[in-house]
């Protein structure tokens, strides 16, 4: 059975504190032989911080049905909108200091 098959037998509800969704720019993953851990999170350049918004918890295998929908997806992203690129160098470079 699919995966679209095998969800429409459920009901999906979306808790009231979700509901608005966090916005994340960094992902740290760790893992031990149970499980994975996502922490979610915001870098704030003018901060110089990364504060976490959400820790989730996955067995093994459920990370790596995550990393494959996740594949699929993007996929299915770039083949209507185009390539996506990626060049972190940037994406964490300390604010530029402003002169006055």
């Amino acid at each position: 059975m699919t995966e679209e098959k095998w969800i429409e037998k459920f009901n999906v509800e979306i808790e009231d504190s979700a509901k608005r969704g966090e916005y994340t720019n960094f992902v740290r993953i760790q893992h031990s032989p149970l499980d994975f851990r996502l922490d979610l999170a915001r870098v704030v350049q003018e901060d110089r911080a990364i504060y976490v918004h959400s820790r989730v918890f996955m067995s093994p295998q459920h990370a790596k049905l995550f990393l494959q929908a996740l594949q699929d997806n993007v996929a299915k992203y770039e083949k209507q909108f185009g390539a996506i690129a990626v060049g972190t160098e940037r994406l964490f470079e300390a604010p530029s200091k402003q002169k006055h």
